[in-house]
């Protein structure tokens, strides 16, 4: 009987992991080419969920104010639980956000604004998050990655769920081979059209 409910235990903690519904960064080793601008979405308290991590290092979340940080940190990767909050406090609708991390190991900090960043990279990917894993409400999640110039550029070295937040994806520069394709694309269309062209006149 024991062994029946332990193997029930594990298969139900297995299917609750496959469910997981945060998001991935779709170009793991690329450079994520966003950047992001957050701003507080209503007057009320700024909350951070702790939804899991890959990184060896040990990193402190930290979170500006209209370019001021809070003074405030929590949500250590190597001791959170799985869904912990941690409360930065109120905030009014419109406020400019940027979140932080603090790493202990190397002494850096990376920001969720690339133009804060010392090597001039993104350093988090950022989607929407619909909610449910391990208690964690909808909003908006962000990755991190904690190496300076990326490490393996996954974005999951530190993963968090933020509530009362707005804003997000600002835009990109695209990378090379995008721009590469882009122009290829426009040849092959012109390409395209002048024997179209050539065609009809004959």
């Amino acid at each position: 009987m024991r062994n029946l409910i332990l193997a029930a235990a594990v298969a139900l903690g297995t299917a609750t992991a496959a469910q997981a519904a945060i998001p991935l960064y779709p170009t793991p080793g690329v450079v994520n080419a966003s950047d992001y601008a957050f701003t507080a979405a209503a007057d009320g308290d700024i909350v951070a969920y702790f939804a899991g991590h890959s990184a060896g290092y040990t990193n402190w979340l930290r979170l500006e104010v209209n370019g001021v940080d809070t003074g405030l940190e929590g949500l250590n990767n190597q001791t959170s639980a799985l869904g912990q909050s941690f409360n930065f406090g109120p905030v009014s609708a419109g406020d400019a956000l940027v979140f932080k991390i603090r790493v202990v190991n190397t002494g850096d900090n990376f920001y969720s604004q690339r133009s804060q960043n010392a090597d001039g990279i993104t350093h988090v990917f950022s989607a929407n998050y619909g909610g449910g894993d391990w208690g964690i409400p909808a909003g908006v999640y962000v990755g991190f990655e904690d190496l300076y110039g990326g490490g393996d550029l996954d974005y999951d070295d530190l993963r968090f769920v933020f509530t009362n937040v707005g804003g997000g994806e600002v835009g990109g520069i695209p990378e090379p081979a995008t721009w590469a394709m882009l122009i290829t694309g426009f040849g092959l269309v012109g390409f395209a059209a002048r024997r179209r062209k050539a065609r009809v006149t004959a």
